[in-house]
């Protein structure tokens, strides 16, 4: 079949969407018929029902037909048999009579006979195929002699519809075969005409439909058919199409300009929108950065207020009641006694300067926002610590190994042996009766050295672990001299230097207490 002018002029289409068409039109061949050949079905099925109400109609015709024509053999009989079986019983000709009887049951249609003489003799005569009779019929056999007329006996005859049967069988197989191929035929034919003047300019206008690209709506569709033929619903159904294209490419062409001025519109506003929320994130980031600082600040001042209430208050007590003593005439003190007396306040007056020394680590930690990091070895920073706390390690007995691989890392020495003092200091104090100290550092996460102090004592609580590096905790009062502010100004520092700080449980009981500073190359 030739294929529409539109076929080989048409515009380039979108390849997925031609993609996704040509699959919904191989889906939709795949379980729908085609219109012509429901068409040609229902054309089809419609001519058959005729078909077989006429074919029924003649069938019954032919049957009324075939009835009254087997009735005309009781005429022929009549008219023609009688007279001769009445003479042939007049003159007692038996072999006459036997052979008008064979001619009779002969006749077609002839079911049994049976003839009955004056004297009730009977001769009778059946049709092997006979079953039912159709018709039945009586005739009284009368001979006439000198226009006198006697009674020789009476005729029987019963017809079937054998042949009748078979003939009107026989008809109506010659009619449906008939009707098939004339049907057949027909719908050939009308399948033909519908795909040669139909079907093949649907899909061309199907075609059409599917690959056109809203990009490009120059080409309008055309037919394959004679400039000559008469217009019809074809060519309506094709103007309404260009019709359509028509308006289509208006609207897009209205749709483009407006979509144009709507990215002019929408870029300005994105822009607007980007500088204001630019501007605000700034705000935000500014306001909670000093939200937290306040946070912070609170947090210390209360641990401030708190450490300066508590860890003050004994120190202070001590060193009021001993000046007091000293002081009172009344009482006569032995040398040793004011010696105790003033050994006691230096002991108060030492532990109130520590606490002082202290707070103000603490703040200068606040205050400074840039921190002067450079390149130390671990190693010597962790010995300077060790080198400050001889004297305690001494009286509890403590004995400290450092291990050997000590990598460099970033910071401020003299915070970071702040930070190892704090944690030797710790593990003197809680590491049991003459405690085992270990100092070392590896290489953590990418780029961090980790620092770590382990001693073997009987290690904390999962709540205690939660709350080790808050202000003012001090776990043991009874077993642990000074205040509570040393790990938390450990955590501090850390942060400061770009580090984290921790604690770990370790297998044997023990408590390991590290902290991470970046690496050094």
């Amino acid at each position: 079949m030739p294929s529409s002018p539109t076929s080989s002029s048409a515009p380039s289409y979108n390849k997925s969407e031609n993609r996704h068409q040509d699959g919904s039109h191989t889906t939709h061949s795949q379980h729908k018929r085609s219109l012509s050949t429901r068409i040609v079905i229902v054309v089809l099925l419609y001519t058959l029902v005729v078909a077989a109400i006429v074919s029924g109609l003649q069938t019954y015709r032919a049957y009324q037909s075939a009835l009254q024509d087997v009735q005309l053999h009781f005429k022929e009989i009549e008219s023609s048999y009688l007279p001769s079986l009445a003479a042939g019983m007049w003159s007692v000709d038996q072999a006459r009579v036997n052979a008008l009887l064979d001619g009779i049951a002969k006749m077609p249609d002839i079911g049994r006979l049976r003839l009955q003489d004056e004297i009730h003799q009977t001769e009778s005569r059946q049709h092997p195929l006979f079953v039912k009779a159709l018709f039945s019929r009586s005739f009284k056999i009368v001979h006439t002699e000198d226009d006198e007329q006697f009674v020789m006996g009476e005729l029987s005859v019963d017809l079937m519809d054998v042949e009748i049967q078979k003939n009107l069988i026989e008809t109506a197989k010659s009619i449906a075969i008939t009707t098939t191929i004339t049907l057949m035929l027909s719908s050939l034919f009308i399948l033909f005409l519908l795909r040669v003047w139909i079907i093949r300019h649907l899909k061309n206008m199907a075609d059409y439909v599917q690959k056109i690209d809203l990009n490009h709506l120059d080409y309008e569709l055309k037919l394959e058919r004679h400039n000559s033929h008469t217009k019809d619903e074809l060519d309506t159904v094709v103007l309404a199409i260009n019709q359509m294209r028509l308006s289509l490419q208006d609207d897009i062409s209205q749709r483009n300009k407006l979509d144009q001025e709507l990215a002019k519109h929408r870029e300005q506003l994105e822009q607007l929108v980007s500088e204001r929320t630019a501007d605000l994130q700034k705000k935000t980031a500014q306001l909670e950065a000093q939200s937290q600082e306040l946070l912070q600040q609170n947090q210390e001042l209360d641990a401030y207020a708190h450490t300066v209430a508590h860890d003050l208050k004994q120190p202070v007590s001590n060193l009021i009641a001993a000046s007091d003593l000293l002081n009172t005439d009344k009482l006569q003190l032995s040398a040793e006694k004011s010696q105790s007396l003033l050994a006691s306040i230096q002991n108060s007056a030492k532990k109130m300067h520590a606490i002082i020394d202290s707070l103000l680590l603490l703040s200068n930690i606040r205050k400074n926002e840039t921190i002067p990091s450079v390149s130390f070895n671990t190693k010597l920073s962790a010995m300077e610590a060790c080198k400050q706390l001889q004297d305690f390690a001494q009286q509890r007995g403590a004995h400290i190994e450092l291990h050997e691989f000590w990598p460099n890392a970033y910071g401020y020495e003299q915070w970071v042996e702040e930070i190892w003092s704090n944690f030797l200091s710790n593990a003197i104090k809680y590491g049991g009766e003459n405690p085992k100290i270990e100092l070392g550092a590896s290489l953590a996460e990418p780029g961090m050295v980790k620092c770590w102090v382990k001693d073997y004592g009987k290690g904390l609580s999962e709540a205690q672990q939660k709350a080790i590096f808050h202000h003012f905790v001090r776990f043991d009062v009874l077993a642990a001299e000074g205040h509570g502010l040393g790990l938390s100004i450990v955590k501090r520092i850390a942060a400061k230097l770009g580090g984290k700080t921790g604690y770990e449980r370790t297998d044997d009981g023990g408590s390991l207490f590290w902290f991470t500073l970046p690496a050094s190359e």
